[in-house]
This record gives structure tokens, C-alpha cells and sequence, in this order.
């Protein structure tokens, strides 16, 4: 794997995306070459419970927030177990997210949601506020905290104070950065997006990009 730092100097590159005024184009032979070669689960211990302790947790500590749906729910994991897969080479949850128009989204979370309901151990609150209507995850139990490590909490409690004044549009609108643009509806993301870096590249690295395009008879969407 290409060190950290390359990736972030050249996150579209990776894929053989031409990334230009936020065009992206993807040969598919190689895509699907790296796709075969990339992280889009961990198995951690619990497996999909550790996803359903982790919501629990999350939404124990959301509550006094004053916005927090499930929206801002899927934000707050998605960036804990991204930020922990790039500084630890290992996510929170270990489970696998996708693209959503409302950006990343863990694809087990509706069913995993449901079976909390059912079990009585989450409700969901429907509030208004600013006309808008948020169902709010509430934890009705204790979730258990033995799966993780005190490092796990970390992340998940730095996330939750990330988006705490955020409202779920704003914490929406900041997850749509590269990993979320070089993926298309409904496309799982791998966990090596988090070595991608959203903000602007200097001009030089731009026209290296641009010198790789044309090497490879890539073309801008």
C-alpha cells in the first residue's frame, strides 16, 4: 500500500480518477483490481453487535444535543471508524458503509435500527424544531462497553463533540467530500477513503494529476 502520505497527496489518483473541478471519470478495469484489494469490513469482536452498542452509546450521549436524528447518527460513526481506520488501521465498528444522497451511511443501519426498536432497547422521538422534523434515537438501556477498547471510546466520543452544534444538513454537507464523490449511489466505500484528502490540492499537485490523466488516456466526466 502507498504510504499515507502519498494517498493524501494523490487520493484520486488511487482509484485512476481524474479529479478536476470535481469531475471524476473511472477506468473500471482498474477499479475493480483495487476494489478487489480494499478494506470494506473489518471482523472485530461482537461483529454486528459491536454496531448495535455503538449506536446505543452514541445516542446515550447525543441526548442533550439539540439536534440529533439519525442522519447526524450514521455522521457520527462514519467518522469515528474513519478517523480510527487512519490513524490505527482500525476502524471503531469494523462494519461497512456506503453512499447515500445525505452522504456515508452504515448499510446495516435500518435493519440493525429496527431490531434495537423491536427489542425495546432504542426508541425514536419525533421532534420539530425550525419546522423541521427529526426522529431522535433514544436509548432505552445501557449499552455494553466490554467490546471496546478505552481508544474506541475516544473516537466516538470525539465525533459526537465534532457535530454537537452541527444540525444533520450541515453535518451532511461535510461529509461529502472525496470519499463520498468518487463513489456513486448505493456504492460501498472502502475503508482506505479516509486517506483521502478533501481539501483543495495546490496547482502543482493539480497539474501532476493532469499530466496522469493524459498518460493514461483518462478524461474528465
Amino acid at each position: 500500500m502507498a504510504s499515507r502520505t502519498t494517498i493524501a497527496a494523490t487520493g484520486c489518483a488511487i482509484y485512476n480518477l481524474y479529479c478536476i473541478e470535481n469531475s471524476f471519470s473511472v477506468d473500471p478495469t482498474v477499479s475493480d483490481v483495487l476494489n478487489a484489494n480494499l478494506t470494506y469490513q473489518v471482523d472485530l469482536s461482537g461483529g454486528q453487535r459491536r454496531l448495535k452498542e455503538a449506536i446505543l452509546y452514541v445516542a446515550h450521549k447525543s441526548q442533550p444535543m439539540r439536534f440529533f436524528g439519525r442522519i447526524k447518527l450514521n455522521k457520527i460513526l462514519w467518522r469515528a471508524d474513519f478517523r480510527s481506520f487512519y490513524e490505527r488501521h482500525q476502524p471503531v465498528t469494523g462494519r461497512t458503509y456506503q453512499r447515500l444522497p445525505w452522504g456515508p451511511a452504515l448499510i446495516e443501519m435500518l435493519p440493525v435500527m429496527q431490531e434495537l426498536l423491536r427489542e425495546g432497547a432504542l426508541t425514536q422521538e419525533a421532534r420539530v424544531d425550525a419546522g423541521n422534523t427529526e426522529y431522535r434515537p433514544v436509548a432505552k438501556v445501557e449499552p455494553v462497553l466490554k467490546l471496546f477498547s478505552p481508544e474506541d471510546l475516544e473516537y466516538l466520543d470525539e465525533s459526537v463533540h465534532h457535530y454537537w452544534n452541527m444540525t444533520g444538513a450541515e453535518s451532511s454537507d461535510e461529509s461529502h467530500g472525496v470519499a463520498w464523490k468518487s463513489r456513486m449511489d448505493g456504492d460501498a466505500i472502502p475503508y482506505e477513503a479516509a486517506y483521502f484528502e478533501d481539501k483543495p490540492l495546490p496547482q502543482a499537485a493539480l497539474d501532476k494529476l493532469a499530466t496522469i490523466a493524459r498518460k493514461s488516456k483518462l478524461r474528465s466526466a
